[in-house]
């Protein structure tokens, strides 16, 4: 199958053609539209990441002062979104030119390729809330959404050839995005599963599975040397950032309830879990007053969720330790983070029941949002969509295995591959944020468009295998 694939890919090693040449031009037309248009865009984050918060994991804050050093106080916003842009327009072009080059050169879905990705940033600019594009912003989305394409393009070429160069990009994109943003801790977990599918279960190349996943984990440890290294060339001090606590412990207040307290030992941590307890259920921020329904449950849940970290758990805890001990502002956070992870450790104690009800709910709404938005006709149309995204992937591997070493199938080959890896990026970015945060757009639109474009290939495939069955039938005698 490797060599069929290396025959049919010679046919399109010419990338620079003028097919190649206009995708890249209408990319970067399109992407550096809207920094003129728009201009930066300054959010609520925004400072956080400019101050280089503590709170704050490193890439962005950095990528900020590079050009703020190089550009000036004043100045440095407008080049920010320019050099974001640039790479939204980069990473557009290689995903065109990456499925062209695997799909015979097809110009339609190089074309699809990057449509879906402009189209992803017109509902974000013209049709969200929002107002504006990601790519204008100054958060750590701008980069984020054309990294993790570019994760998502490198991780592909590598399960397509096995190059050690692509394995290498993977990595190293992959370490960027985790000093992004922790979300994008699902760029791990998705090279771990996607390891385990094709080097145990499909390969059975245990020795190399082996490598692959120590390379994963060794990305990790890297990430958090550099979080160190970050914060101890900003503030002098060899540690993290800090905040990681506070998330999951926005959701056990959620559900938890008065008798939770009994779980604490009597102490600081005991009142302080009281106080937020009480000025939760004062404001109507928990789980009993969530309406029924499991799209209303996911609502009233990300409506809470900030309110509860920022408006109660930080004003309690840090007051609670502004009150009673004397610190430094990074000895301050590091002494939030332990009590906010205590108290997260001691409530996982709790009935489950009420966890499992806003995980099952904040998930379905994770995956309705990854391709769509939650709305009760959109919420049929992404099961729809979904559903016909499943029935072509079988369909299309039940003809491969009947067919397998003819050479046709080099195409859905590639086709079931990337249809693959893009599903198991759906899931895994749709459980994390499930367990972890409130499933808002924002979160999930990661692989937005790479699912259409995994959609159309399949039916492309689909199309292209139907019509050549109808051919064959056609021509045996009798037919």
């Amino acid at each position: 199958m490797r060599n069929i694939l290396k025959r049919e890919m010679r046919k399109t090693e010419k990338i620079w053609d003028g097919w190649a040449f206009l995708l890249l031009f209408v990319c970067l037309a399109f992407y550096l539209f809207f920094p003129f248009f728009d201009g930066p865009v300054w959010c609520k984050d925004s400072l956080s990441y400019a101050t280089m918060s503590i709170s704050r994991e490193p890439l962005y804050p950095t990528f900020l002062y590079i050009f703020r050093r190089i550009f000036g106080e004043d100045g440095y916003l407008f080049p920010v979104v320019l050099a974001q842009s640039l790479l939204a327009a980069y990473a557009a072009f290689s995903l065109a030119v990456t499925v062209r080059r695997y799909k015979e050169g097809s110009r339609l879905l190089s074309a699809l390729a990057v449509l879906f990705q402009f189209a992803v940033t017109i509902l974000c600019r013209f049709v969200a809330i929002r107002g504006s594009s990601y790519i204008d912003s100054i958060m750590t989305e701008g980069l984020g959404l054309s990294l993790y394409v570019l994760f998502m393009v490198q991780l592909y070429r590598y399960l397509m050839e096995r190059k050690g160069k692509n394995l290498v990009g993977t990595a190293v994109i992959a370490l960027l995005l985790v000093n992004l943003r922790k979300q994008m801790m699902i760029t791990l977990l998705i090279m771990a599963v996607v390891f385990l599918l094709y080097d145990l279960i499909k390969k059975r190349r245990c020795k190399r599975l082996v490598l692959l996943l120590l390379m994963t984990v060794a990305i990790l440890f890297v990430s958090k040397g550099n979080d160190r290294l970050y914060n101890y060339m900003v503030r002098d001090a060899w540690v993290e950032h800090s905040g990681n606590s506070m998330g999951v412990l926005c959701t056990m207040i959620y559900t938890s309830g008065e008798e939770d307290a009994a779980l604490f030992e009597n102490g600081p941590l005991r009142d302080m879990f009281e106080e937020i307890y009480r000025q939760a259920d004062e404001q109507g921020l928990r789980i009993d007053y969530a309406p029924k329904g499991m799209e209303a449950l996911s609502s009233h849940y990300a409506d809470s969720y900030d309110a509860i970290g920022y408006g109660i758990i930080n004003p309690v805890v840090q007051g609670f330790i502004a009150e009673h001990f004397e610190m430094t502002p990074v000895e301050a956070a590091l002494k939030y983070d332990r009590y906010c992870g205590q108290m997260t450790r001691i409530l996982a104690g709790q009935e489950k029941g009420d966890l499992l009800r806003v995980f099952g709910a904040n998930t379905v709404k994770g995956f309705i949002n990854s391709i769509a938005r939650v709305h009760p006709l959109l919420n049929i149309y992404a099961a729809f969509a979904f559903l016909l995204y499943l029935a072509l992937y079988v369909s299309l591997s039940v003809q491969r295995a009947r067919e397998k070493g003819k050479e046709s199938l080099s195409h859905p080959f590639s086709t079931l591959t990337f249809s693959e890896l893009i599903l198991v990026g759906v899931v895994i970015n749709s459980l994390v944020v499930g367990v972890t945060i409130f499933a808002q757009p924002r979160y999930m639109i990661y692989n937005m468009g790479l699912f259409y474009l995994a959609l159309s290939m399949l039916l492309y495939d689909g199309v292209r295998e139907g019509r050549k069955a109808l051919k064959e039938r056609a021509g045996k005698p009798g037919a």
